[in-house]
């Protein structure tokens, strides 16, 4: 293969990389914008739901910031800075989606609601150094 045809392939990925990605932010910023329009935040589950969106959210714009600043303005530290950020995003989304996961299972077995909400963020959000 030619070298413009690796231009134009690499070029083409970053643009859908990014389009991806962007379609991503936007629809978790309009998700959470209708959970507040409608006021649904109000009930145990719909704040979950947006917690979980959250989450979606920050792993979303650190994949953009991964893709502008890693390519513009590459050194040790701002690799390293966007890893940790990937990582952490990553283990959030996981964490909130297993909180979820539990509290819709103990709600459809046991028919209660867990008070346990400040418990899933909390946890959700607490970093483990490797």
């Amino acid at each position: 293969m030619n070298s413009s045809g690796d231009d134009s392939t690499s070029i083409l990925y970053d643009i859908t990389f990014i389009i991806t990605v962007c379609g991503s932010v936007l629809s978790c910023l309009a998700a959470a914008i209708l959970v507040f329009v409608l006021k649904l935040y109000r009930r145990v589950v719909y704040r979950l739901a947006l917690y979980q969106v959250l989450a979606s959210l920050a792993f979303a714009i650190v994949e953009v910031l991964q893709a502008v600043l890693i390519d513009k303005f590459y050194s040790p530290a701002s690799c390293a800075a966007i890893g940790w950020l990937t990582l952490y995003a990553q283990w959030m989304k996981l964490l909130f989606t297993a909180w979820v996961t539990l509290h819709i299972f103990c709600f459809g077995v046991f028919r209660k609601t867990l008070k346990l909400e400040v418990l899933y963020v909390a946890t959700s959000l607490i970093v483990r150094r490797s």
